[in-house]
Formats: structure tokens, sequence, C-alpha cells
């Protein structure tokens, strides 16, 4: 049984009716700098101070909690199984099984090479469908948009238009039968399970209603989107492959099975084990009401993503965790993109918003650090 949530009328709050009458009960967030939600010079068009706009491109998104919605009385509907996944999904792991047993003729060099494809796989979700697309928790310059982009097509994840779309769905309607990849339905479901089976109708109908015209008008997302069956065979398996082979001489059988099909199956399950375990085993320090959890191995698997709970508390925070860079691989290279001019306007939550929060709705297992 899911647990009721209070109701939020904004991303960051949970609060009762008196509250709400009297007035604010948390500072707001901030963007990396320093920057309040205070009356200052710098005041927005309209009269909204940086920090209400930035609660308000937050909720726009549309990744806040709906409350409103209530799952149809009656029977399920019957689950579909889509073989064509279940064989595809079968194969390569079978794939990835077999790389294991060629590890040992690996040169070094095709391992270092492996963990470097590993983590611009990981970058294009984690940093790019992720924080930038699905939550619009930082800006971009093109650059580096075309960068996360191909590095999106080496993830092989769906294209960022159908991820961050799936994603917006997830966190309004979280563990529902509008979540993709709702938790309550089992381990084996939310991690892998949903997708090998249809959709459920919620899910469909309610990504139909999202409003996507941040990414509609990206160019980058739709030209991604446009050609991406050629950018995956390229990006995915053909670069991890070519690149050994040329280079060092490695042999092509090594250079598929282990930069290619065992990089590529890593790279999905850690990006699973965010849906899966981090809702289900683990701490919630921010919000004990929500099923999401701070899970350390998903943390170092998914390159800093599994400090869920935070994350579905504040969704909106760059970070994507309140201690910064600390065991969040994905911060430092937003960091370093801020460094470089690549990136900007980094959303951050203040240290007296998380207080507030941990203190009203936590589970008491907090630490500052």
């Amino acid at each position: 049984m899911r647990v009721p949530r209070p109701q939020s009328p904004v991303p960051t709050t949970i609060r009762t009716p008196k509250q709400r009458a009297n007035g604010p009960t948390e500072p707001p967030f901030h963007s990396r700098g320093g920057m309040r939600n205070e009356r200052t010079r710098d005041e927005l068009a309209g009269g909204m101070t940086v920090g209400e706009q930035q609660r308000s491109d937050a909720a726009a998104v549309g990744d806040v909690f709906d409350d409103t919605y209530k799952e149809k009385d009656g029977p399920k509907p019957p689950m579909r199984i889509v073989w064509r996944n279940v064989v595809l999904m079968s194969l390569l792991h079978v794939g990835a099984l077999y790389g294991l047993v060629v590890v040992p003729y690996a040169s070094l060099s095709t391992w270092i090479w492996t963990a470097v494809c590993f983590f611009i796989s990981a970058l294009g979700v984690t940093a790019g469908a992720h924080r930038l697309w699905s939550h619009r928790s930082y800006k971009a310059s093109v650059p580096l948009r075309i960068f996360l982009a191909v590095a999106n097509s080496m993830a092989f994840q769906n294209d960022i238009y159908e991820w961050a779309r799936d994603h917006r769905v997830h966190h309004k309607y979280s563990e529902t039968d509008a979540d993709p990849h709702n938790a309550s339905r089992g381990f084996f479901f939310a991690h892998i399970g949903w997708l090998l089976v249809r959709k459920h109708p919620d899910v469909i109908e309610k990504g139909r209603k999202l409003d996507l015209s941040d990414l509609k008008a990206d160019p980058v997302v739709m030209f991604q989107r446009r050609h991406y069956k050629l950018s995956i065979v390229l990006m995915c398996f053909v670069l991890p492959t070519f690149v050994p082979w040329f280079l060092w001489g490695e042999s092509l059988w090594v250079s598929y099975f282990i930069p290619g099909l065992l990089r590529y199956t890593i790279v999905l399950n850690a990006t699973w084990l965010v849906n899966s375990a981090a809702h289900m085993w683990g701490m919630r320090p921010y919000d004990k009401s929500i099923n999401p959890r701070e899970n350390k191995f998903v943390v170092f698997s998914a390159v800093g993503e599994g400090f869920h709970n935070y994350h579905h508390t504040f969704p909106y925070d760059y970070a994507a965790s309140e201690f910064g860079c600390s065991l969040n691989l994905t911060t430092l290279f937003i960091d370093l993109m801020s460094c470089l001019g690549l990136a900007k306007d980094c959303k951050r939550v203040s240290a007296e918003m998380v207080a507030a929060r941990v203190k009203r709705t936590g589970d008491g297992s907090h630490k500052s650090g």
C-alpha cells in the first residue's frame, strides 16, 4: 500500500492549511553563489525575486508530485508482455556474461577505454537526460549539450525527449499506476520488468498531457531524436569496439564484448538500480512519507544518483544531493563545466531549507556530512 503524502503546493514544501495561512516556513532555494530569495535591485520582471522565479521554473518542469491523482477502481488492466524486448534483453545479458569470460584476454588499455566509455555513457544519463533535460536544474551551453547528447546515445536508454518525458511522469506520479517503473509493483518490475511489458494506460495518458515545449524547442534534443537509431549504432557499439581494435590492436571479439556489450549492460543496470534499489532500501532523512531512499551502493554505481530521498524531495537541485561533490562524480563534472563557462545557473537548495525539511518530515536518520 502506498504511503499517503501530505499536499505540497510547491516541489519543496509540505505544508498544512494553517502553515500556508501563516506564510512561508522555509527559506527558498538559490543559485550557486549564495543568491537568496530576497528583494534586491535585481528583481525580475513582474516583481518576482530570483528565488520566486526559480520556484516557478521548477514547478513548470512538471516534476512536482501530483497528489490529486487517484488510481482507478476495479481490476488492473492485463499485463501485456513485449516478447521482442524479452528476447533482446536476454541476449544482451547473456552477451555481457560472456564478456566476463573474455575479461582475462583484454589489455590494460582496453580496460581503461571501457571505464572511459562507462563514465561518458553515465554522464549522458545523469548530467544530461536527468539533471539537465528532465529537471532543468542548470543551463548548458550548446557545446556541452552536444557532448551530453552524444554521451546519451552511447548509453542507449531511449532518446533524450522520451527519457525526460518518462522521468517527469515518474516524479509527478511516483509509486502509482501512472509511474512508468512503479516500485510498489516489486523490485523486478521497477528494475527491468517495466521495459518488458506494455505501459500502463495511465502512464501513456499522463505523459501525453505534460508540457514538453522546452524539449521540443531544444534543437540538440530534437536532432538526436531524429537521428537516434544511427547515433546509438555508432556511439554505443561501433565506436567502443573500433577504438581498441584500431589504436592498440585489441581483437574485435574482445573489443565488442567488453567495451561494447559488458560496458553497456553495466550502465543499464546501474541506472535501473536508481528506479529499484533506491526506492526500496536505505534511509529517508528528508521525507519519510515517500519511498525513495538514500542508498550508498547506488550512489557509487550510478555516479552520484543514489541520494534519492533528497532528489525526490528537492528535484530541481543540480547536485541531487545535500553534500555537493561528495561521492558524486556527476556534480563534480557539472562544477567543472561551470568553471569552464560551459554550464551556469546551477540551482541549489539552501542549508536552511534542508534543515527545516529534515526537522519537519525526515525519519531522524539525517547526518550533517
